[in-house]
């Protein structure tokens, strides 16, 4: 628990276990646009990698999957629009930041 709260309260987190892979590092998710722009980049898109899709038990996705590919692929699409939906995004594992390198003038 200890490793835990400190995680909360300064953003990295050290595996230190052995076996683990890695740290990781923790940004508020108002503070990622911004952080990448000022170090020289144009923000396209902030996207969840999992998104809503990760809240779906196993029982859910064979529902969908149940009612055929149509119903899927529609799923699908509707995971795809809430990737980047703001008030979704913390709910995502992981963040996928995609910016363009400024021109350096």
């Amino acid at each position: 628990m200890d490793n835990i709260e400190e995680f909360i309260a300064t953003g990295s987190f050290n595996h230190e276990d052995k076996g683990r892979f890695t740290g990781a590092y923790y940004f508020d998710l108002q503070e990622i646009n911004p952080f990448m722009e000022s170090n020289g980049f144009e923000t396209l898109s902030l996207i969840g990698s999992s998104s809503i899709g990760s809240l779906l038990s196993k029982e859910q996705w064979d529902f969908w999957t149940n009612r055929g590919q149509s119903e899927v692929d529609r799923l699908i699409e509707l995971l795809k629009k809430t990737a980047t939906d703001p008030y979704t995004l913390g709910v995502s594992s992981h963040l996928l930041y995609i910016g363009r390198k400024k021109d350096v003038v």
